[in-house]
């Protein structure tokens, strides 16, 4: 196994970046009893930024912020402005016992990652499909263990973005 856990083509206007305790939130599921909630804030892997025609800027988390960590410095750094979607592929997907007071899963954070050379090519192709969705490719190979994909789950109700606020930001 090398993905654990991921999430694609999220809204950065949906995750309360700077706010006290804020997380980088997923869920599986829909209804009650069977909803699960993730944080995937300090999780370790890789995530990619999409500017509005394609792929923006590929980065790696392996320290302890995590990729949620990353992400938030990519909201206050020179890329800022560059990216308007995100994707994250996590090394270590959530716990399902570990929870916070409030029921959302934490990270489990693994050791080491082994895998044979058939799952960590198929884990690759996976990986680079769920970055780049090339239209040609019709069916997508799974990942392993990562077998759902974790939908975002919004912190906070997005500005409305208009270009007069995002001059008045840059200049």
């Amino acid at each position: 196994m090398l993905i654990g856990a991921y999430g694609t083509f999220w809204d950065p206007d949906l995750v309360d970046w700077h706010g006290r305790g804020w997380r980088l939130l997923g869920r599986q599921g829909l209804q009650r009893g069977t909803v699960k909630v993730a944080d995937f804030r300090r999780a370790r892997g890789v995530y990619a930024l999409y500017s509005d025609t394609g792929i923006y800027y590929v980065g790696l988390a392996s320290g302890t912020q995590g990729i949620g960590g990353r992400l938030r410095d990519h909201t206050r750094d020179e890329h800022a402005y560059g990216w308007t979607r995100f994707s994250w592929f996590a090394f270590d997907g959530p716990s399902e016992t570990d929870k916070y007071d409030d029921g959302v899963l934490r990270h489990r954070q693994w050791i080491s990652v082994e895998a044979d050379d058939t799952v960590a090519i198929r884990e690759m192709e996976a990986l680079l499909l769920a970055v780049t969705r090339p239209p040609g490719n019709i069916q997508q190979t799974k990942f392993e263990s990562a077998n759902a994909e974790w939908m975002q789950v919004a912190s906070q109700v997005p500005e409305t973005r208009s270009f007069d606020s995002l001059r008045d930001k840059l200049l």
